[in-house]
């Protein structure tokens, strides 16, 4: 999850203050592949509008405004949505499966919380009672010597389903 909060942060960074360096390097690569580059105060039709309203823009603004900006706030959008509060929740709750140094990462309470988040996949009963099997899950596999030495679930041929 940090690592999703650090893209968040280098897209905002990049909305802010990337636009010149970005520019100059497709002019780089343009001039090194004889490429016209266009002239960037050169006004253009607005997009979208009948050349008749006679609105223009400049190619800066065309190229920076309305494809460089609208790209990222796209991408942020996106990420967003796909990592919501609740998929931040849910993803950050499996994080405490981690086997690594004997469950360090191990929390009951984030793992029942899961219970809560999906409450139609458990009954009444079962979410009564996640924290003592968690708790006792937890004294197992710390006590059990095949999982002392774990490093993933990899380790334990969980991906082909073969356990």
């Amino acid at each position: 999850m940090d690592l999703v909060d650090d893209v968040k942060a280098r897209l905002a960074t990049l909305r802010e203050s990337g636009w010149d360096d970005l520019f100059d390097n497709v002019q780089k690569f343009c001039i090194a592949k004889g490429i016209p580059v266009l002239d960037m105060n050169q006004e253009i039709p607005v997009r979208g509008r009948s050349r008749l309203e006679g609105k223009t823009v400049t190619n800066l603004h065309h190229y920076r405004a309305e494809i460089f900006y609208v790209a990222i706030d796209k991408i942020c959008v996106e990420m967003d949505h796909r990592f919501s509060e609740r998929s931040n929740i849910v993803l950050s709750s499996f994080s405490c499966l981690d086997p690594k140094n004997s469950f360090s990462k191990f929390d009951v309470d984030k793992l029942a919380r899961l219970a809560d988040i999906y409450h139609e996949d458990f009954s009444n009963n079962d979410r009564g009672t996640i924290r003592e099997q968690l708790e006792t899950y937890i004294v197992h596999v710390r006590r059990h010597v095949s999982f002392s030495t774990c490093e993933d679930v990899q380790k334990f041929g969980f991906e082909d389903g073969s356990n």
